[in-house]
């Protein structure tokens, strides 16, 4: 995604099982183990030297023709450790969360759309800013990945509300 003058490189990255590198993250959010089915992501940090450091992670479960997001935390810890010049990269880029759910949401192709929901405020207004919609569900979000007409959007978000907190 970028790399800094010091040769930096901060990624984000799919994977089959994200328990080694955001199962402690995860589990510090939500008090919970990290879901064992797919999509994930995590964004990495990686120096010279090859040492990664998780900087976030977010889960994507895929129903139908669309995707349900969930499971979205940042490590604030790890963030302290990155040099001034990576936090200031990422802050320019709009913050770990934003560039993760930005990154996340374009690699998800094969669907209509992206569902996200969401209670707090904070990670609302990240969404937002990426570009999900608020649906007439409260907490209930959507990315549109596809053109759709009226009625088509109304499905799906019909769809989307079935699955109630996700």
């Amino acid at each position: 995604m970028f790399t800094n003058s010091e040769d930096i490189r901060i990624d984000l990255v799919e994977v089959a099982d994200a328990s080694p590198m955001a199962g402690t993250l995860f589990k510090r959010s939500f008090h919970a183990e990290i879901p064992d089915f797919p999509k994930h992501f995590v964004l990495l940090a990686a120096d010279p030297t090859g040492r990664l450091l998780t900087l976030g992670y977010v889960h994507f479960t895929k129903e139908q023709n669309m995707y349900l997001g969930g499971g979205m935390c940042v490590n604030l810890r790890g963030l302290k450790q990155l040099p001034k010049p990576w936090r200031d990269q990422l802050n320019i880029q709009g913050g770990v969360a934003f560039t993760m759910l930005s990154e996340a949401v374009k690699q998800l192709n094969d669907c209509d759309a992206v569902f996200g929901y969401v209670g707090h405020k904070g990670a609302y207004k990240i969404d937002l800013a990426v570009g999900f919609e608020q649906t007439q569900y409260q907490h209930l979000i959507v990315y549109w990945k596809k053109p759709l007409d009226q009625q088509q959007q109304h499905n799906i978000i019909q769809q989307a509300h079935q699955f109630g907190p996700f």
